[in-house]
């Protein structure tokens, strides 16, 4: 069974600065202190490190409020990030300084930008949909508006095209 051993928190709720939680010994750990202080926003970020994805379960209205909204004094961050540090007490013997560690995290690239993540994924979307979906692929020939489709006219009324209008 793996040992949690660190929590890194960047950014996720109220951590706005990088801060670092080490679980030092066996047995139970334990977060003290006064109402307010983000003691529930630590397990929220391991909650959320883990693939919590709902956020009501994260105490949130949306998974934007998971993010350092700021504050008079502090500007608000763009995203946020948690890391949790990991030992295998069974995979070594020896002292702490050698054991192995697993890290889970939730960081994306160092280059993240929202904005090129979200306009990749709402184009990623888009193809599935346009993939999944049953239609007709319309193509423009030239500025004129005149378009023909991709795909034969299907339908009761597609053979006889002899008349003009729209049918009943």
């Amino acid at each position: 069974m793996l040992k949690l051993k660190k929590i890194h928190i960047l950014g996720f709720k109220s951590f706005c600065d990088r801060t670092e939680l080490t679980v030092a010994g066996t047995g139970i750990a334990v977060v003290v202190g006064p109402n307010g202080c983000g003691k529930s926003n630590i397990l929220d970020g391991v909650s959320w490190v883990l693939g919590e994805q709902s956020a009501k379960s994260l105490r949130g209205s949306n998974m934007q409020d998971v993010i350092f909204a700021g504050t008079r004094e502090r500007k608000p961050l763009g995203m946020a990030e948690v890391t949790l540090t990991m030992v295998d007490p069974d995979a070594y013997e020896g002292p702490i300084p050698v054991e192995p560690e697993i890290k889970v995290d939730s960081e994306g690239p160092s280059d993240w930008d929202e904005e090129k993540l979200r306009r990749q994924r709402a184009a990623e979307a888009e193809e599935i949909v346009a993939s999944e979906q049953p239609g007709q692929v319309i193509e423009e020939d030239d500025y004129s508006g005149t378009a023909q489709s991709a795909d034969p006219p299907a339908g009761p009324h597609a053979a006889d095209s002899s008349s003009s209008g729209p049918r009943p």
